[in-house]
């Protein structure tokens, strides 16, 4: 029978070697998902948000009520303006968020990589 306190220590060590031997692996599978499946949900936000659908759904119908062919003209360029720069914004976000994937992705290589050099220099 082992004593307690060497049970524990056994306990330890196992489970911070294994917890370090199973990092990688859950770093590129489940949590690489996971990651995915985050990003995608905050882009689908960010398209409600900005509502593409509604102002696509209006883009003819006249601002303020006003139905003659100025205020038509005015309310359609201001509604092609707003959907134009709403979609800068969405594509300016979903390449940060691809951004943000790569810097995922290339983690634990660098961590590994700059902590080897400073062992070396």
């Amino acid at each position: 029978m082992m004593s307690a306190p060497l049970e524990l220590t056994k306990f330890v060590l196992s489970e911070t070697i294994g917890s370090a031997l199973r990092f990688p692996l859950w770093w590129y599978t489940d949590g690489l998902m996971k990651f995915a499946s985050w990003v995608v949900r905050e882009l689908e936000y960010r398209w409600k948000a900005y509502s593409f659908a509604i102002w696509i759904r209006n883009m003819f119908v006249p601002m303020y009520g006003q139905y003659d062919w100025s205020g038509r003209l005015v309310s359609f360029i201001m509604r092609l303006v707003v959907l134009v720069g709403r979609g800068i914004a969405i594509v300016v976000e979903a390449l940060a968020y691809l951004l943000l994937s790569i810097m995922y992705v290339l983690a634990p290589p660098t961590a590994i990589i700059m902590t080897i050099y400073s062992f070396l220099v």
